[in-house]
């Protein structure tokens, strides 16, 4: 019988014996433990005699499961085929048996006969939110029994929803006091908490002391989230370590039973480039989210992080931990398991054979052309709308329906690839929704008068940017579970033609193209008005049946010389002024992650100044004006008093600090913080100010930022220098620079 209804929202969601604890959180704020009923499984299929073995040893295990005959959508051939259902009675047991199953078919000698296992990696919480058609903060209606026991859920919610709201949150933030450097790259500093508008300050305690006046705070204000600097790598473990050291409780954790539970750091090769993942500290009934740790938060804040936890189906801890691309492949494996498709434990579908001539002819990429070196005014710019997205439901681009087995006569341009015309892909209805709910939060986005209203749509459609981003790029990647290399191949042959349609119309409409880009065109015909480019916007759209937009017109786009070509520009790297007065930068010091904050704010004064201008004539007699700037920023580095955090350089370690075998500064700096105990892993971000560039012995030349001290200056010349570049990128070729001195 019912005991009492709740409303409200699902907040945290984790495994506990016989089922799933559930946190929710009422209009008012008040938290509810709660505890709903649930039985994980998996599905086993392959040959019948091999089934049989493996399905005999599951029932060995003395633990509480059922077996049971069952069917389900094979992926790639879109046929029913027969599996075995284990269902776990116990969630707890849920992952022991799988790794269990895993293990065995690892071992077996024949692995021609190796079986297929399906839904068997998933999370917990992801099972649960796809069996009962939940997700992370949904607003439900709740039967709630004496013990506190679910009876029933009544969604009120919809992931697609764009109007929802999340729960009233308290949310406590924890650093470490002064700039945001990473603890174990700086000495010791005292720990900083802020919450309901109060900053207080622990130090000059002993360790004992700290974590009595850490759960003291948690006692009295009992936060929903623990929104830290440095929380996962450092702050949390430290605590930890020093609770347990001292043998004192530390309630991070609403759950009494549960440890905080940790995810170990990994480093790892993606894209060109060598990553690190943090280590993750994670809690149960309560959130810690580590904004130095997540890329969504990084990215979109956490309006992003909650709009990709109901999209999901992931809760919200892990998925501010997780990249777009876990997301993403979730959402695809809801849409699979809803319609009772076998969700592949791993990969197994090869790429296609193909000739030296088909490789290079199918592996081109996007369409760039060389940008027109220098300075343009009066220049139009458009942008195919998720252009890569809107290929792949309009033509259908899927792993399962690329060179399918019937439409042999549905070609792909150039490549010669076809693609299926009777059966809907996966990716392409995953994506339709995703598509529009963008959509409508770029409308919503215009259309809000209130500042923060606005700030949650732009944050909200940013996230689905990154993911929509992704899903183009996982067709490519060799693991991804509903990916495969001739879907990605068959999308960049038609954003090709698309590029190309686009271009011979508007150079047949009298447009001069200035840049093209994949998906982008910059283009211009003297005198044309903003409603000509809208027009001209409907017309490609309408030709090449993916629709685009009219970004805007420049009042004056430049592009600067290429470091290595000065004859040439360089696509990625530009500067411009929309008549609106919104700037647009790409490639500069502004844009890159490791420029030092001074020149930074320097560059982007200037641009400041510069965005006044209307034309090149305006544009050069401005120039004096940011020459003064200039020099204003060389005077404050001249007089030796900009701080060394403004002056700080990041870059991530492509190798262990050991394995460096010249004197880079990042080798330099690298060794140093090794010499000083810090343990460091390839893809780890460290920071250094330049101290003496051409100093003999390579350890002066620079140091970390955390361990330097008034003893040490900075490197005047050098930093001059990367001032200068900064300035020289906003001196267009052909104009007059004589009144800017940059020597």
């Amino acid at each position: 019988m019912t005991r009492k209804i709740l409303k409200g929202w699902i907040f945290d969601v984790y495994p506990v014996y016989g089922g799933m604890r559930l946190w929710f959180i009422d209009p008012s704020g008040q938290k509810h433990r709660l505890f709903d009923s649930f039985s994980p499984s998996f599905y086993v299929g392959g040959p019948s005699s091999q089934l049989k073995k493996t399905l005999s040893f599951i029932s060995r295990l003395n633990l509480p499961l059922r077996i049971k005959p069952s069917e389900g959508i094979e992926f790639y051939s879109g046929e029913t085929i027969p599996v075995a259902r284990v269902t776990v009675f116990n969630p707890l047991d849920y992952a022991k048996v799988v790794k269990w199953v895993i293990t065995l078919e690892n071992k077996k000698e024949n692995r021609s006969l190796t079986l297929n296992l399906y839904n068997c990696d998933l999370s917990l919480p992801q099972l649960y939110f796809f069996s009962k058609d939940l997700f992370p903060l949904a607003f439900c209606e709740i039967g709630v029994g004496d013990k506190g026991e679910i009876q029933k859920i009544e969604l009120m919610d919809l992931p697609w929803s764009t109007d929802y709201t999340i729960p009233p949150l308290s949310v406590m933030h924890l650093k470490m006091e002064g700039e945001s450097i990473h603890p174990d790259q700086c000495g010791p500093r005292p720990l900083e908490i802020e919450i309901e508008g109060t900053t207080h300050v622990i130090e000059g305690v002993s360790e004992r002391e700290t974590i009595e006046q850490f759960n003291s705070m948690l006692a009295r204000y009992d936060p929903d989230l623990i929104l830290s600097e440095w929380g996962d790598p450092c702050i949390l473990p430290q605590l930890i370590s020093s609770a347990e050291r001292l043998g004192l409780p530390l309630n991070l954790n609403r759950e009494p039973s549960r440890k905080v539970h940790s995810r170990k750091e990994q480093s790892y090769f993606s894209y060109g480039r060598i990553v690190h993942k943090a280590q993750a500290r994670l809690l149960f009934g309560r959130w810690h989210i580590d904004v130095c740790n997540s890329f969504l938060v990084s990215h979109t804040e956490l309006e992003g992080v909650f709009e990709f936890a109901r999209l999901s189906k992931i809760p919200v801890q892990q998925m501010a931990r997780t990249s777009t691309g876990t997301g993403i492949t979730s959402m695809q494996m809801d849409l699979a398991f809803q319609e009772n498709i076998l969700i592949p434990w791993r990969k197994r579908e090869p790429e296609g054979f193909k000739s030296a001539s088909q490789l290079l002819l199918s592996d081109k990429g996007g369409l760039t052309y060389t940008p027109k070196l220098g300075f343009h005014e009066e220049v139009g710019e458009l942008d195919f709308a998720s252009m890569y997205p809107s290929i792949m439901v309009k033509y259908n681009i899927s792993p399962e329906t690329i060179n399918c087995r019937c439409c042999f006569d549905n070609l792909v341009p150039e490549i010669g690839h076809h693609l299926c015309k009777k059966r809907k892909g996966l990716i392409p209805r995953f994506l339709k929704p995703l598509l529009d709910k963008r959509t409508q939060y770029k409308r919503l986005m215009k259309e809000a008068e209130d500042p923060e209203q606005k700030r949650i749509y732009d944050e909200r459609q940013s996230a689905l940017k990154w993911g929509l981003v992704t899903t183009f790029g996982y067709q490519g990647y060799k693991n991804a579970r509903f990916g495969k290399i001739e879907a990605h191949e068959a999308i960049t042959a038609y954003s090709r033609e698309k590029l190309l349609q686009a271009k011979s119309l508007v150079e047949a409409e009298g447009f001069e193209m200035i840049h093209a880009i994949v998906d982008s065109l910059m283009i211009r015909k003297w005198g044309t008005s903003e409603a000509a480019y809208e027009a001209l916007a409907l017309k490609i759209s309408a030709t090449c049946e993916i629709p685009i937009a009219f970004e805007g017109i420049f009042n004056w786009l430049h592009f600067p010389p290429s470091k290595s070509n000065p004859g040439l520009a360089t696509p990625g790297r530009y500067l411009g002024v929309y008549r609106s007065g919104k700037t647009k930068l790409r490639g500069i010091e502004a844009r890159r992650s490791d420029t030092p904050v001074f020149i930074k704010r320097a560059q982007l004064e200037m641009i400041e100044i510069l965005s006044a201008a209307r034309n090149r004539e305006a544009y050069q007699s401005i120039l004096p004006q940011v020459t003064d700037c200039f020099e204003r920023y060389r005077d404050k580095l001249r007089s030796g008093q900009v701080p060394f955090f403004d002056l700080a350089i990041s870059k991530a370690l492509s190798k262990a600090p050991s394995e460096y075998q010249k004197a880079s500064l990042i080798a330099i700096v690298a060794n140093e913080l090794a010499a000083r105990g810090v343990r460091l892993m390839p893809g780890q971000t460290i920071s250094y100010v330049i101290t003496e560039m051409k100093a003999r012995v390579p350890a002066d030349r620079a140091r970390a930022l955390g361990f330097i001290d008034g003893a040490w200056g900075y490197d005047v010349e050098k930093y001059e220098a990367l001032l200068s570049e900064a300035l020289e990128v906003l001196c267009p070729v052909g104009m007059s620079t004589h009144s800017v001195r940059v020597g």
